[in-house]
């Protein structure tokens, strides 16, 4: 059975389980996902009738009642229920349709009350995309296959730098560092310091610094002169992140921007013993740290939780700490291969080769992150010549805008919502035409982009006007890398092959 472009691979109830490294999904939740089936009216007619089935956590659920999938008509009706005794009990009694329902074992059946009355009856389907598992054709540039990184390098990662996306995840939050350093003397020092977004620092309990800014983090954007005491100084940073990337890093310094001596920090295994091994190693950025949150404020934005006294801050708080030890900076990757899939570690990564026209397909995973919402459920993104972005979020049962899967955020959102649900492989299929520049430099045409999102058309010769949000360069008018977003969730992907174009004349 074939519905606008996928593969049915599981159909009324009889369950083909494929493994976790294979081309289908996991159930990692009794009831998550796609369910076919019919309705019969009273008067004995008999129509196609389908549900998409979301989980809230909390053993909640929300379900999405239509009468075909793939399309942009709003639901029949929206129902939600909670999981007791082994089935969920679905009730609505909003809006024109009524319908009460029971989820159990792999049937999802009821009654309903509208223009008609009747009873419906549906099962689990798993529909898989028709391009799953392609083979890169002769000629192709194979990026990734599940057995290393050769094509890749790591971008934005160093040592020294807390990813408190990767470390807590969490859009319109802050976040509370703590670490201790030995000085051997009284002496004058430099905090060098990078953030993203906001950044207040204590020093020996003192705010030393306080800088609301909004940008991503680079080592030294705040030079803050700080003196030090012999013996133990306490160092609290707390840093605020609206959307996106979300880290800090410190690095200890004299006047003149050299290593600063006497100094040690804190051992990562003992926090009264001191080291400076690993501040000698990484050239003086801070490496041993603990983290705390993060913490929200209902209404607020990230912007505004700067001066806001939160966890630390307030007085005999129950602050929860978590210790990191920062890895070295390396050449290689910080991602893990996973069942022979890369997932999404420490900082984005990008291909060591550039490219301007190209086909290229790519497989991806969300994981399950029932309790999270919005852009903190399993956030990442496929960006173009590292300049262009194609959104990649678990948006499965949502109205697909275009900062949802497939989307490119602010430009265009995708012709339908083809997101499955999360654990299930997925495929991106990409033609892209780069920009046109005449010859004095001036911009022709803009990148073009043509997107099967699990086999269906979701952006059909879709123009580009300039780099999006989190770009690593402006420079449209060179080639560029693909670039893999790191933002905090544990997203997989795999069997990645390119297909490199002879560029048209302008």
């Amino acid at each position: 059975m074939r519905s606008n472009g996928w593969w049915t691979a599981l159909v009324l109830g009889c369950v083909v389980w494929i493994g976790s490294a294979g081309s289908g999904a996991e159930r990692v939740d009794p009831f998550m996902g796609d369910w076919q089936g019919t309705y019969e009216t009273l008067d004995g007619d008999v129509s196609d009738f389908v549900a998409q089935v979301i989980a809230l956590g909390d053993s909640r659920y929300r379900v999405n009642n239509l009468y075909a999938f793939d399309t942009r008509e709003a639901p029949i009706c929206v129902v939600e229920g909670e999981l007791r005794d082994g089935r969920v009990r679905l009730i609505s009694a909003d809006g024109f349709w009524r319908i009460q329902g029971v989820l159990e074992g792999d049937t999802f059946s009821g009654t309903f009350r509208g223009e008609a009355d009747g009873r419906f009856e549906l099962h689990r389907v798993v529909r898989l995309s028709p391009t799953l598992g392609a083979r890169p054709p002769r000629g192709a540039i194979v990026l990734f296959d599940g057995t290393g990184f050769e094509e890749w390098r790591s971008v934005g990662f160093f040592a020294g730098l807390v990813d408190l996306a990767h470390e807590i995840g969490g859009d319109h939050a802050a976040a509370y560092l703590k670490t201790r350093l030995w000085s051997m003397i009284d002496q004058p020092a430099v905090l060098e310091i990078g953030s993203d977004d906001g950044v207040k620092v204590w020093l020996n309990g003192q705010v030393v610094h306080a800088n609301n800014a909004a940008r991503g983090v680079t080592p030294g954007q705040d030079k803050v002169p700080v003196q030090f005491r012999t013996g133990w100084n306490d160092l609290l940073l707390k840093v605020t992140n609206g959307a996106g990337g979300w880290g800090a890093c410190v690095r200890v310094a004299d006047a003149q921007g050299r290593p600063l001596k006497n100094v040690h920090e804190q051992a990562a295994d003992d926090e009264t013993a001191v080291t400076r091994q690993s501040f000698v190693q990484n050239n003086a950025f801070l490496t041993t740290w603990s983290v705390a949150g993060p913490y929200r404020v209902e209404g607020k934005e990230g912007s505004d939780l700067l001066d806001i006294p939160l966890g630390p801050e307030l007085k005999d708080p129950p602050t929860d700490w978590k210790t990191l030890k920062l890895p070295d900076s390396t050449d290689e990757v910080p991602w893990p291969i996973v069942d022979g899939a890369m997932q999404v570690g420490r900082g984005s990564i990008v291909t060591r080769r550039t490219f301007s026209d190209f086909r290229m397909h790519l497989e991806f995973r969300t994981p399950f992150m029932p309790t999270a919402r919005g852009q903190g459920r399993a956030n990442s993104g496929v960006y173009l010549q590292g300049r262009y972005e194609v959104q990649v979020l678990d948006s499965y049962g949502l109205e697909g805008a275009d900062n949802e899967c497939g989307g490119i955020y602010q430009v265009a959102r995708p012709a339908v919502n083809m997101c499955a649900p999360p654990l299930q492989w997925q495929t991106y299929d990409i033609d892209f035409r780069a920009p046109r520049f005449d010859d004095e430099g001036r911009k022709t045409a803009p990148a073009i982009l043509t997107l099967r999102h699990n086999g269906v058309t979701i952006h059909n010769s879709q123009p580009l006007p300039g780099p999006t949000g989190g770009a690593l360069d402006g420079n449209e008018h060179e080639p560029g890398g693909i670039m893999l977003q790191d933002h905090g969730n544990p997203v997989q992907y795999r069997n990645i092959w390119i297909i490199p174009a002879p560029s048209a004349a302008p």
